[in-house]
């Protein structure tokens, strides 16, 4: 996976996973070197969602500029699983 994620979206996979426990940061890990089990892919593209919603949409359920990155970001980390 890591070849589908630009300099971005590293960075952004990182703050998503920073607030979390130790098992978040090593998802971020993880998924910067492109070996996420599928379930860990699922774990990540839930915080991505999650993330979208509270903070990625506008109050007319429109996605705002950081929704779009993360809707390209949860394609970037989907892409594999939609092979």
């Amino acid at each position: 996976m890591n070849e589908l994620l630009n300099f971005h979206q590293k960075n952004l996979i990182i703050t998503l996973c920073s607030d979390g426990d130790a098992s978040k940061c090593s998802l971020a890990e993880k998924a910067i070197n492109g070996i996420l089990t599928s379930d860990e892919v699922e774990e990540l593209c839930n915080l991505i969602s999650n993330e979208f919603m509270l903070n990625g949409i506008t109050e007319s359920f429109e996605p705002n500029d950081y929704g779009k990155e993360l809707e390209n970001l949860l394609d970037a980390v989907n892409k594999n699983r939609l092979k």
